[in-house]
Protein backbone atom coordinates (compact mmCIF):
# COMPACT_ATOMS: atom_id res chain seq x y z
CA UNK A 1 0.00 0.00 0.00
CA UNK A 2 1.21 3.39 -1.08
CA UNK A 3 2.44 5.99 1.64
CA UNK A 4 -0.42 8.41 0.37
CA UNK A 5 -3.45 5.38 1.18
CA UNK A 6 -1.95 4.82 4.59
CA UNK A 7 -2.28 8.78 5.32
CA UNK A 8 -5.71 8.69 4.09
CA UNK A 9 -6.61 5.52 5.93
CA UNK A 10 -4.80 7.20 8.92
CA UNK A 11 -7.00 10.16 8.70
CA UNK A 12 -11.01 8.41 8.54
CA UNK A 13 -9.83 6.10 10.90
CA UNK A 14 -10.60 3.06 9.69
CA UNK A 15 -9.55 0.48 7.12
CA UNK A 16 -10.50 1.23 3.51
CA UNK A 17 -11.82 -0.65 -0.17
CA UNK A 18 -9.19 -0.19 -2.50
CA UNK A 19 -12.33 1.50 -4.15
CA UNK A 20 -13.00 3.64 -1.63
CA UNK A 21 -9.24 4.74 -1.19
CA UNK A 22 -9.16 5.39 -5.16
CA UNK A 23 -12.71 7.78 -4.71
CA UNK A 24 -10.96 9.35 -1.67
CA UNK A 25 -7.64 9.72 -3.67
CA UNK A 26 -9.56 11.61 -6.56
CA UNK A 27 -11.54 13.64 -4.16
CA UNK A 28 -8.44 15.26 -2.57
CA UNK A 29 -6.62 15.59 -6.33
CA UNK A 30 -9.40 17.67 -6.74
CA UNK A 31 -10.00 19.66 -4.00
CA UNK A 32 -6.15 20.33 -3.91
CA UNK A 33 -6.71 21.38 -7.92
CA UNK A 34 -9.41 23.68 -6.88
CA UNK A 35 -7.29 25.26 -3.92
CA UNK A 36 -4.70 25.95 -6.44
CA UNK A 37 -6.84 27.86 -9.09
CA UNK A 38 -8.58 29.45 -6.61
CA UNK A 39 -5.66 31.09 -4.90
CA UNK A 40 -4.39 32.60 -8.06
CA UNK A 41 -7.48 33.88 -9.99
CA UNK A 42 -9.93 34.37 -6.99
CA UNK A 43 -12.87 31.87 -6.43
CA UNK A 44 -15.48 33.85 -8.62
CA UNK A 45 -12.92 33.81 -10.95
CA UNK A 46 -12.81 30.14 -10.96
CA UNK A 47 -14.65 27.87 -12.87
CA UNK A 48 -15.67 24.05 -12.58
CA UNK A 49 -13.77 23.46 -15.79
CA UNK A 50 -10.31 25.44 -14.37
CA UNK A 51 -10.60 22.91 -11.70
CA UNK A 52 -10.81 19.91 -13.56
CA UNK A 53 -8.67 20.69 -16.04
CA UNK A 54 -6.00 21.23 -13.77
CA UNK A 55 -6.52 18.09 -12.14
CA UNK A 56 -6.92 16.50 -15.28
CA UNK A 57 -10.29 14.88 -14.83
CA UNK A 58 -13.53 14.51 -16.64
CA UNK A 59 -16.19 17.13 -15.29
CA UNK A 60 -18.49 14.23 -14.13
CA UNK A 61 -16.13 13.42 -11.53
CA UNK A 62 -16.11 16.87 -10.32
CA UNK A 63 -20.05 16.54 -9.64
CA UNK A 64 -19.27 12.87 -8.27
CA UNK A 65 -17.61 14.12 -5.28
CA UNK A 66 -18.87 18.04 -5.08
CA UNK A 67 -22.67 19.08 -5.77
CA UNK A 68 -20.72 22.63 -6.67
CA UNK A 69 -17.65 24.88 -6.28
CA UNK A 70 -19.41 26.13 -3.04
CA UNK A 71 -18.91 22.64 -1.48
CA UNK A 72 -15.06 23.18 -1.87
CA UNK A 73 -15.22 25.63 1.04
CA UNK A 74 -17.39 23.30 2.86
CA UNK A 75 -14.92 20.66 2.71
CA UNK A 76 -12.13 22.84 3.70
CA UNK A 77 -14.28 23.17 7.25
CA UNK A 78 -14.45 19.54 7.59
CA UNK A 79 -10.47 19.22 6.74
CA UNK A 80 -9.92 21.63 9.03
CA UNK A 81 -11.59 20.39 11.89
CA UNK A 82 -8.68 17.30 11.63
CA UNK A 83 -6.08 19.60 11.88
CA UNK A 84 -7.74 21.23 14.94
CA UNK A 85 -8.18 17.84 16.32
CA UNK A 86 -3.57 16.81 15.62
CA UNK A 87 -2.90 20.41 17.33
CA UNK A 88 -5.23 19.67 20.24
CA UNK A 89 -3.36 16.68 20.61
CA UNK A 90 0.02 17.99 21.05
CA UNK A 91 -1.01 20.63 23.55
CA UNK A 92 -3.55 18.95 25.85
CA UNK A 93 -0.84 18.38 28.89
CA UNK A 94 0.17 22.07 28.68
CA UNK A 95 -0.59 24.93 31.19
CA UNK A 96 -3.44 26.81 29.97
CA UNK A 97 -2.34 29.57 28.24
CA UNK A 98 0.71 27.96 26.49
CA UNK A 99 -2.16 25.35 25.71
CA UNK A 100 -4.26 27.98 23.96
CA UNK A 101 -1.65 30.07 21.85
CA UNK A 102 0.20 26.46 20.85
CA UNK A 103 -3.48 25.16 19.86
CA UNK A 104 -3.74 28.35 17.90
CA UNK A 105 -0.06 29.07 16.47
CA UNK A 106 0.08 24.79 15.48
CA UNK A 107 -3.51 25.00 13.65
CA UNK A 108 -3.31 28.27 11.33
CA UNK A 109 -0.07 27.74 10.61
CA UNK A 110 -0.96 24.52 8.57
CA UNK A 111 -4.70 26.77 8.10
CA UNK A 112 -2.42 29.52 6.06
CA UNK A 113 -0.48 26.72 3.82
CA UNK A 114 -3.80 26.71 1.95
CA UNK A 115 -4.01 30.32 0.48
CA UNK A 116 -5.49 33.31 1.04
CA UNK A 117 -7.66 32.75 -2.22
CA UNK A 118 -9.43 29.85 -0.39
CA UNK A 119 -9.49 31.40 2.92
CA UNK A 120 -11.01 34.79 1.16
CA UNK A 121 -13.56 32.61 0.34
CA UNK A 122 -14.08 30.99 3.25
CA UNK A 123 -14.80 34.47 4.89
CA UNK A 124 -16.81 35.26 2.44
CA UNK A 125 -19.09 32.48 2.85
CA UNK A 126 -19.75 33.72 6.33
CA UNK A 127 -22.03 36.61 4.84
CA UNK A 128 -22.77 34.63 1.19
CA UNK A 129 -24.56 31.43 3.53
CA UNK A 130 -26.26 32.89 6.57
CA UNK A 131 -28.48 30.10 7.18
CA UNK A 132 -25.53 28.14 7.86
CA UNK A 133 -24.18 27.31 10.93
CA UNK A 134 -20.28 27.56 10.44
CA UNK A 135 -19.56 27.22 13.81
CA UNK A 136 -22.41 24.87 15.74
CA UNK A 137 -21.08 22.87 18.96
CA UNK A 138 -20.91 19.58 16.81
CA UNK A 139 -17.89 21.04 14.88
CA UNK A 140 -14.11 19.94 15.82
CA UNK A 141 -13.25 23.21 16.40
CA UNK A 142 -15.51 24.22 19.00
CA UNK A 143 -15.01 20.47 20.84
CA UNK A 144 -11.20 21.93 21.09
CA UNK A 145 -12.21 25.07 22.45
CA UNK A 146 -14.51 23.93 25.07
CA UNK A 147 -11.69 21.00 26.46
CA UNK A 148 -8.96 23.91 26.32
CA UNK A 149 -11.93 26.27 28.05
CA UNK A 150 -12.09 23.67 30.93
CA UNK A 151 -8.60 23.24 31.54
CA UNK A 152 -8.15 26.59 32.51
CA UNK A 153 -11.47 26.31 35.10
CA UNK A 154 -9.47 23.21 36.48
CA UNK A 155 -6.24 24.79 36.75
CA UNK A 156 -8.37 27.93 38.29
CA UNK A 157 -6.91 30.82 36.18
CA UNK A 158 -10.53 30.54 34.74
CA UNK A 159 -13.51 31.88 36.40
CA UNK A 160 -15.83 28.49 37.06
CA UNK A 161 -18.90 30.97 37.24
CA UNK A 162 -18.48 32.31 33.51
CA UNK A 163 -20.17 29.29 31.42
CA UNK A 164 -17.82 27.87 29.42
CA UNK A 165 -19.50 29.10 26.11
CA UNK A 166 -18.95 32.39 26.81
CA UNK A 167 -15.55 32.44 26.95
CA UNK A 168 -15.58 30.43 23.66
CA UNK A 169 -17.98 32.60 21.20
CA UNK A 170 -14.93 35.22 22.88
CA UNK A 171 -12.03 33.13 21.52
CA UNK A 172 -14.19 32.99 18.25
CA UNK A 173 -15.08 36.13 18.05
CA UNK A 174 -10.72 36.84 18.04
CA UNK A 175 -10.80 34.15 15.73
CA UNK A 176 -12.71 35.06 13.05
CA UNK A 177 -12.33 38.68 13.26
CA UNK A 178 -8.22 38.35 13.03
CA UNK A 179 -9.25 36.05 9.69
CA UNK A 180 -11.21 39.10 8.34
CA UNK A 181 -8.28 41.79 9.05
CA UNK A 182 -5.72 39.11 7.53
CA UNK A 183 -7.53 38.87 4.01
CA UNK A 184 -7.45 42.49 3.80
CA UNK A 185 -4.04 43.02 4.87
CA UNK A 186 -1.66 43.93 2.08
CA UNK A 187 1.57 43.81 4.45
CA UNK A 188 2.35 40.12 3.95
CA UNK A 189 1.51 39.37 7.82
CA UNK A 190 1.62 35.91 8.72
CA UNK A 191 -2.41 34.36 9.99
CA UNK A 192 -0.75 32.40 12.15
CA UNK A 193 1.15 35.02 14.13
CA UNK A 194 -1.98 37.74 13.95
CA UNK A 195 -4.21 35.01 15.68
CA UNK A 196 -0.92 33.88 17.68
CA UNK A 197 -1.04 37.75 19.35
CA UNK A 198 -4.63 38.04 19.26
CA UNK A 199 -5.18 34.91 20.74
CA UNK A 200 -2.53 35.56 23.38
CA UNK A 201 -4.28 39.23 24.68
CA UNK A 202 -7.05 37.65 24.88
CA UNK A 203 -6.36 34.45 26.77
CA UNK A 204 -4.55 36.88 28.89
CA UNK A 205 -8.06 39.34 29.57
CA UNK A 206 -9.78 36.20 30.34
CA UNK A 207 -7.62 35.39 33.02
CA UNK A 208 -7.29 38.71 34.52
CA UNK A 209 -11.29 38.76 35.26
CA UNK A 210 -10.72 35.53 37.60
Amino acid sequence: MSKMNSQLEEENGSKLTNRQLQALETKNKIYNAAVTVINEKGFHNTSIEDITSYADVAKGSFYTHFESKEAIVFYTFQQSDEMYNKAFAQIKDEDFLDMMIHFVKISYTEYEKRGKGIIKAIVSSYFTFTDYNFYSKDRDLMKCLNKIIEKGKEQEVLDIHIPTDRYVNLLLSTLVGVEVMWCLDDQGNSLADMIADAVRITTVGMMAKN
